[in-house]
């Protein structure tokens, strides 16, 4: 299968300071004090969903509720329990877009709740940026983008957001 790496090493002006140097900090896309990193390692992505395929999960559960593409963006709506402290979402990409035939992307989302045991359903909804994240590549429009959870042991990703959506 031939891949195609990005390498996004090249100085983006919206990448955060951070530990990594690849995490991306997208902010607060919520209503309330949580945020969302997203991460571009190839290492970080295999040990999680490595980690995954057998059935060892990562974080705290959520739900993926729905998911869209508008223009550049790709908006996963995401419920889980909470309400007392922030919570961190991290989404991980390992940076390869898979152009064989069907093209795809694959991303991994971890939810850190920081330990929150109220009871509270909170929906929010993140935002990808993917003009941001990968340019005006053609293969941005084409390309279907597999989302898993870390709570997600199968093959299958939780969803999936073709160039239709």
């Amino acid at each position: 299968m031939r891949n195609f790496i990005f390498l996004f090493f090249i100085g983006f002006s919206f990448i955060s300071c951070s530990d990594n140097e690849n995490d991306i900090d997208l902010g607060n896309p919520f209503n309330n004090n949580s945020k969302v990193v997203l991460r571009l390692s190839k290492d970080i992505f295999t040990t999680f969903d490595n980690n995954r395929k057998n059935n060892i999960s990562e974080g705290d559960s959520f739900t993926i509720k729905e998911s869209k593409r508008e223009g550049d963006n790709l908006q996963i709506t995401l419920t889980y329990s909470g309400g007392c402290k922030d919570h961190i979402f991290e989404i991980i990409w390992d940076g390869i877009v898979y152009t064989d035939n069907p093209c795809k992307m694959n991303f991994l989302i971890i939810h850190r709740g920081n330990f929150d045991n109220c009871e509270a359903l909170i929906t929010d909804t993140v935002n990808i940026n993917l003009k941001k994240l990968i340019g005006n590549i053609p293969y941005k429009d084409t390309c279907a983008y597999h989302i898993y959870s870390t709570y997600n042991f199968s093959e299958n990703p939780d969803i999936i957001i073709d160039a239709t959506n």
